[in-house]
């Protein structure tokens, strides 16, 4: 077992690896029973995940005292924020730029708004937001990508797209930032890649 003071990322591997990436490791714990406790805040949403080595997740309480949880609940709550009340909610995109596939619509162009700088933002979006649009049987259903970011001539741009597969994208919308999205976008160009 490490020392209480060095970074422990196998139980968030084991949990989330493809979400590794966007946490920092920033203490350990040990329980009255000896349970030692890993403490990871993700950097965007600035929420905890506390896992143990078994997998086992816990939410903190109070002043020392954690509750074991459902890890994949405790995940998600830490990759949204407020989902309940965010027209738009945020999610990491992992993959490589270059395997995002994209087509456009005939309307996707009517802002003049090239395909290559739509493209070009979409491609570089590290985080996008999804739109919560209707409840369905299973829950809330997303249909719609909002991807923020500066085109490649640094024009802040918004582009809303539906997920027709993974990472493959039809392009409906393209315009400059409006108003009321400058909070999304100011969040969203800190992961623009």
């Amino acid at each position: 077992m490490f020392p209480i003071n060095t970074p422990e990322w196998e139980p968030l591997l084991d949990l989330a690896p493809d979400h590794v990436d966007d946490f920092m490791w920033m203490y350990a714990a040990e329980l009255e029973d000896g349970t030692r406790i890993q403490a990871y805040k993700h950097y965007w949403t600035r929420r905890y995940v506390f896992l143990d080595g078994n997998g086992r997740a816990y939410a903190y309480v109070d002043r020392e005292r954690y509750e074991e949880r459902d890890a994949t609940w405790l995940l998600a709550q830490a990759l949204v924020e407020d989902t309940l009340h965010n027209e738009w909610y945020p999610f990491v995109g992992h993959n490589d730029p270059e395997d995002i596939e994209i087509s456009w619509t005939r309307s996707a162009t009517k802002h003049r708004i090239s395909r290559a700088r739509s493209g070009y933002v979409a491609q570089r979006c590290g985080l996008r937001y999804s739109h919560r649009s209707r409840q369905g049987p299973l829950g809330w259903e997303d249909d719609r990508v909002l991807f923020l970011g500066d085109d490649d001539e640094g024009l802040p741009l918004e582009v809303v797209a539906v997920e027709l597969a993974e990472e493959v994208f039809r392009v409906i919308h393209a315009m400059p930032v409006r108003r009321k999205h400058i909070g999304l976008y100011r969040r969203a160009r800190r992961w623009q890649r």
